[in-house]
């Protein structure tokens, strides 16, 4: 006969990992204000499809890298031969893995406000996202720095999953007290007008546009206030040339 495991039980795993440390904004072992090439993470390899390569093909037929880059707003100081292997991944995709960190570490100035998206690899029922924006770093350059992190529990909309109902009141008093100005929305990803949603460090709601049926997510966002690197003059002086 199976045994199921007590609600109680499921929630402590589920919570466990999503900890608020004392001043800072934690999921796991991740938190805001990271830098995303100090983690310990190992990312999900992002596979690239034919459309992706036709995308490089057609977009530096008769061009350069760098122009292409500067078609997207996206400053990189480095050799031809690194911008042309991320490019799939910067441009198009917006998106990192290990390939793409290792790349960018051969670069020699970021000027650009450069925003990628990265998934941690590991085996477990929930997702955790992790978006890093380039931010000026003392001259160097330029610091990967976590900005956002989503979290995607195993728990559907109750109308799709009707049993996933009370452990989802459950995860929404439990994560309240965890991040105390964390909101609710229907749809995490929809338009929210109210000032006290848009400016809440902690989102819950669920996804309608996924690669599963209406996920729950927590989103963690960065709340401080850092100068564009465009704009900073702690940027990489080879950004004064760069454009």
């Amino acid at each position: 006969m199976m045994m199921h495991k007590p609600l109680g039980f499921i929630l402590f795993l589920i919570l466990f990992s999503t900890q608020l440390a004392a001043e800072q904004l934690c999921v796991e072992d991740v938190c805001i204000g990271d830098d995303v090439e100090a983690l310990g993470s190992k990312w999900k390899p992002i596979k690239l499809t034919y459309y992706d390569e036709k995308f490089v093909e057609t977009e530096l037929a008769g061009r350069t890298a760098k122009d292409v880059y500067a078609d997207f707003y996206e400053v990189l100081v480095a050799d031809d031969s690194v911008l042309k292997t991320i490019l799939p991944y910067v441009i198009r995709k917006q998106q990192f893995d290990s390939t793409v960190l290792r790349e960018l570490s051969k670069v020699r100035a970021i000027c650009s406000s450069l925003t990628l998206t990265g998934e941690v690899e590991r085996e477990s029922s929930s997702r955790l996202f992790v978006t890093f924006r380039v931010t000026a770093d003392k001259g160097s350059r330029g610091k990967l720095r976590v900005v956002r992190l989503e979290k995607q529990f195993n728990i559907m909309s109750p109308h799709i999953r009707p049993r996933d109902a009370a452990m989802l009141n459950n995860v929404k008093k439990e994560l309240k007290n965890i991040f105390p100005d964390m909101k609710v929305v229907r749809d995490i990803d929809g338009r929210h007008d109210s000032i006290e949603v848009q400016t809440a460090s902690a989102l819950l709601g669920f996804r309608f546009i996924s690669d599963v049926s209406n996920p729950l997510i927590l989103r963690v966002t960065d709340p401080a206030e850092i100068p564009a690197i465009e704009d900073d003059p702690e940027a990489s002086p080879l950004c004064k040339t760069a454009s």
